[in-house]
């Protein structure tokens, strides 16, 4: 216990009304006392001891009580209410930012609890925020709050006046709203992973965003060169309609992480897995829920692979003018199976407009319309097939030079074998599951290879014969648990180094990722 902040209230007064979700937006949610499921909160939810609420991204949720008094926890917030009696009210910010308005009539106890203070309140609003390593900072708007830290210190704060606690103690007062506006902020950009973080950044981000895990998994297993590798992995909602896939992997010697952040066209359901299982397309009409845009991020914290797609738009590629992008199999969510398409049976996949793929910021990729009319940020009808009208020339596929004309010699060509000799070539090494892509521009001076592996959980490379020719459905995915991912990402501009991830299977498929 860091420290200790409170104020006094009188004594219980008469028997209160449970406590009620009175307003909400965005992605709220509560995992009810004795269960282990998340469920979406409505306005009018009553809440009783030991729910926990959360927020997501851009999201908040106000709770009101029976005296007026209310409190609203503000974006990537969570609490556990401990106490809702006639005696008192005790809640527990585990972290993010909670204001309180507490009415000046209340005669009974009424607490807020951080992970390393109490905050004992009367007739008077303040907000308390508490940051991903516990520490504290308490913001009056009006009444008065008597503090105290562990060391036994005693303050009081009265109107406008503000104060960080930490475990060493009082640490700054009288800060300034605009101020306190802008550290917010900073605070909010450091507590999610990107690229360009140092090994400690990342997990000081990751252990904020896991808190509001939709899915979250993690185990410790040998990789394919025999290192120990911890995995930790979870699924996130940035904002009502974002999902966020974490990967991070720590050695003994290195550390490596992963993400994928994709925005979707509408709100997401409460059940993620809906809107992911429309992610590879729809039969017969076009998907409810699709990728406007996402961006995917790798790094071992001195290298980094980064790639940025736009203008996604539904497309019906069995009707596209396109035979190569035709679609004769897919996964039916009404019969949860894989079933064959009947020829001329509509199909609906997601096409983008603008892709960038870098590797240490040097572009390996992408693409942009010829015609900027066609983008549909222009408000245009989007590029039909991108394949296509790469080999048409109606995109331009040389990113750094957007403005120059189609370009077949600025081609990423992936090499394919036998045409070529290993390691530098597309290829499946016989008998067990384990694949090489590589791709290289015209005279081999920029290039990129993807060595990925099944592998068990004691660095076991899999065999074919693991998955008996099964690689859709129930049974594939049972057999799959007891495998992992692994790929080793190597590049012309990583001077020998690579990005190695390993990944276990189990919350693709919780979180309908694999079908």
């Amino acid at each position: 216990m860091a420290f200790i902040v409170w104020a006094f209230l009188g004594l219980a007064s008469a028997v209160q009304a449970a406590p009620t979700v009175s307003a909400l937006s965005g992605s709220v949610f509560i995992l009810k006392s004795g269960t282990k499921v998340w469920q979406g909160a409505g306005e009018g939810h009553v809440l009783y001891a030991g729910d926990q609420v959360r927020t997501a991204s851009g999201s908040s949720a106000t709770i009101g009580f029976d005296d007026g008094s209310r409190i609203n926890l503000e974006a990537n917030g969570s609490f556990i209410l401990q106490e809702a009696t006639s005696g008192g009210t005790s809640l527990k910010l585990a972290i993010g930012v909670l204001r309180a308005w507490v009415d000046k009539a209340l005669s009974r106890r009424f607490e807020v609890r951080t992970p390393t203070a109490v905050c004992s309140v009367r007739g008077t609003e303040f907000s308390v925020d508490v940051n991903v390593q516990g520490h504290t900072s308490i913001q009056m708007f009006s009444g008065m709050l008597a503090v105290a830290d562990q060391h036994g210190n005693e303050t009081v704060i009265r109107d406008q006046q503000s104060l960080r606690v930490t475990d060493q103690g009082f640490t700054a007062g009288q800060t300034s709203q605009g101020q306190s506006g802008r550290d917010a902020l900073k605070e909010q950009a450091r507590r999610e992973v990107g690229l360009e973080m140092s090994k400690e950044a990342v997990q000081s981000a990751a252990a904020f965003e896991s808190m509001n895990a939709v899915y979250k998994e993690g185990k410790a297993i040998i990789d394919v060169g025999g290192n120990r590798v911890r995995i930790e992995e979870y699924i996130v909602r940035p904002a009502a309609d974002q999902f966020k896939l974490v990967v991070l992997n720590e050695r003994e010697q290195r550390f490596d992480y992963f993400y994928y952040k994709g925005t979707f066209n509408t709100t997401l359901p409460d059940d993620l897995s809906i809107a992911l299982r429309q992610l590879p397309g729809c039969i017969g009409a076009p998907c409810g829920y699709y990728l406007k845009d996402y961006e995917t991020g790798r790094s071992n914290t001195q290298d980094s692979m980064l790639e940025v797609t736009s203008g996604g738009h539904q497309v019906d590629v069995n009707h596209d003018g396109n035979p190569d992008d035709a679609v004769s199999a897919a996964f039916d969510p009404v019969t949860n199976s894989f079933v064959a398409l009947a020829p001329g049976t509509n199909f609906y996949q997601t096409l983008y407009d603008y892709n960038k793929l870098t590797f240490n910021g040097v572009p390996h990729g992408g693409w942009v319309p010829a015609n900027p009319a066609d983008a549909i940020v222009n408000g245009g009808p989007g590029i039909a097939n991108y394949g296509s009208k790469i080999n048409s020339g109606s995109v331009l596929r040389d990113w750094s030079d957007p403005t120059s004309s189609y370009s077949p010699a600025s081609l990423t060509t992936v090499r394919r074998s036998p045409a070529c000799d290993p390691p530098d070539c597309t290829y499946d090494e016989a008998g067990v599951e384990h694949s090489v892509v590589y791709a290289s521009n015209g005279d081999g001076s920029v290039w990129e290879k993807y060595d990925s592996y099944v592998i068990s959980d004691e660095g076991r490379v899999a065999n074919t014969g693991d998955f008996a020719g099964s690689y859709s459905g129930t049974d594939y995915k049972q057999t799959l648990l007891h495998w992992n991912f692994e790929t080793i990402v190597t590049a012309s501009e990583f001077s020998g180094r690579k990005i190695d991830l390993a990944v276990e299977p189990k919350i693709f498929i919780q979180s309908g990722l694999i079908q």
